[in-house]
């Protein structure tokens, strides 16, 4: 029986497609990251409870402000994820974006959709990002905050600052 991951690329080099994504290995190392980052840990102190978990169905969003700064919770297949409602590049209320999937870097002629329902698109100059892990899709230095998020013991959906 053959070993299952020998033929499993090793180096960022052979993870690069032939055709697109070839010209710019940044992209690609972009999608790496994304399947491979987690959320940050939980920062001490505030809590936020957004609502209660059957007023977030999956697929929906809400919007809070807390002060100046604004937070989209996200209820993506069942799992709750919250994103700094800041686009980083020019500071449109990011949260209010469209969600979809994207492509994947894929052959020529090619479409590898992925990521599903939780890519974030910026109403203002379409900059993307991952909303379950803050990651852009654009460069492999470029994200926005992203908070973990708690169901209480009442069933409230909770944003850990």
């Amino acid at each position: 029986m053959a070993d299952e991951n020998a033929n499993k690329p090793t180096e960022l080099s052979q993870l690069i497609p032939t055709g697109y994504g070839q010209e710019d290995p940044s992209i690609c190392y972009a999608f790496k990251f994304i399947e491979n980052a987690q959320p940050p840990k939980a920062r001490s102190g505030k809590r936020l409870t957004v609502c209660h978990q059957s007023e977030l169905n999956p697929g929906d969003r809400r919007i809070i402000a807390d002060g100046k700064q604004g937070i989209g919770v996200f209820n993506i297949d069942g799992k709750f994820y919250a994103i700094k409602n800041v686009c980083p590049h020019a500071g449109a209320e990011l949260c209010r974006g469209t969600i979809h999937a994207t492509h994947k870097p894929s052959d020529v002629s090619q479409f590898d959709a992925g990521y599903h329902g939780r890519i974030l698109r910026c109403p203002w100059h379409a900059w993307e990002f991952d909303i379950v892990t803050g990651k852009g899709l654009y460069d492999r230095k470029s994200r926005v905050a992203t908070y973990v998020v708690e169901v209480d013991d009442k069933g409230d959906v909770v944003v850990v600052l």
